[in-house]
């Protein structure tokens, strides 16, 4: 027996979505910020970090 797929969004979804995206819109001055961005973990080492961090103790 094949399993019904149910689908990720509904007609409701992407109105809320693009109405919450034009008030965004209006309230930010015609840009646009993402809401889910990817957590970049801390305990990874970085490079670019650590030069930062360098930098701010020398001055």
């Amino acid at each position: 027996m094949k399993k019904s797929k149910i689908p990720k969004s509904n007609a409701m979804d992407k109105i809320i979505k693009m109405i919450s995206r034009n008030e965004q819109m209006e309230r930010n001055g015609c840009q646009w910020v993402a809401t889910h961005r990817v957590h970049k973990s801390k305990k990874q080492y970085s490079r670019r970090r650590f030069k930062q961090e360098t930098k701010r103790e020398i001055d």
